[in-house]
């Protein structure tokens, strides 16, 4: 737009420049440096004045047939194309420094004045911003539609929480009164597949209390020592009564 002006200055008055003018602040009541102002008159080489751009502005509405919200006539003001010009930009994307040199503001809080976020691009922008960062961790083929046949494993497989060891009696998603402390819950069915990674953990276990009874460490660090070993016991006992591998029949059973 700065460009069809610029060009039609020049070719109005037939010069391959913008014509440096003389323009007066009547606002601050005092003379501005002369330069190559873009508003310019049609007759001659000067700057149009503020009541000929508020009455422009008034007739293009008015052409437009613009209307408020409420269908009243809506006169647009010259502050109003101001307004737009820094939302616009800022919505787009232009960095709040650059736009405060533009508009010739002074603080950087005065340009996030007109940073509208309305509800509809605050949500794409975020959506945008989440797509970005898994596709960047995961790869482009995340975010590929899913077929059929991987919709109907993904909802078989949100009724059961596999913790690795063993899989959990409360559904995907559930909360867990005991904060996910696994081993010893009634909940918690621990795999036939796991018993040499159990019966490990159980040695190492036993060993750690008997060195922190060899120390006489406090009684609250014996005491939590020997319930960990008492759920790894549960734990070995449960899978050791499996004559198949119940965790895996119930998850065969989930998928078929």
């Amino acid at each position: 737009m700065l460009s069809e002006i610029i060009i039609h200055v020049k070719r109005f008055y037939g010069l391959d420049h913008v014509p440096p003018i003389d323009h007066f602040d009547f606002h601050q009541q005092q003379p501005l440096p002369r330069a190559p102002y873009l508003f310019q008159g049609r007759t001659r080489p000067h700057m149009i004045g503020r009541s000929t751009i508020r009455a422009g502005l008034v007739e293009l509405s008015r052409k437009a047939g613009a209307r408020r919200h409420d269908g009243s006539r809506l006169d647009i003001a010259p502050h109003d194309c101001r307004r737009v010009f820094a939302s616009e930009h800022l919505n787009n994307g232009t960095p709040p420094h650059v736009l405060r040199a533009l508009l010739g503001h002074e603080r950087l809080d005065t340009v996030m004045i007109y940073a509208k976020l309305y509800p509809g691009t605050l949500v794409e922008e975020y959506r945008r911003h989440v797509r970005g960062v898994y596709q960047t961790v995961h790869g482009p083929e995340v975010l590929k539609a899913p077929t059929a046949e991987e919709w109907t494993a993904l909802e078989r497989s949100c009724g059961l929480r596999d913790m690795g060891t063993h899989l959990c009696a409360l559904p995907a998603g559930d909360h867990c009164p005991k904060g996910l402390v696994c081993l010893g819950c009634v909940h918690a069915q621990p795999k036939k597949a796991a018993l040499p990674l159990f019966e490990k953990m159980r040695a190492n276990h036993a060993r750690e209390l008997a060195r922190a009874e060899a120390r006489h460490e406090p009684l609250g660090q014996i005491a939590s020592r020997r319930l960990e070993l008492a759920r790894l016991d549960q734990a070995v006992r449960r899978a050791n009564e499996l004559s198949v591998d119940v965790a895996q029949a119930m998850e065969v059973a989930l998928m078929t």
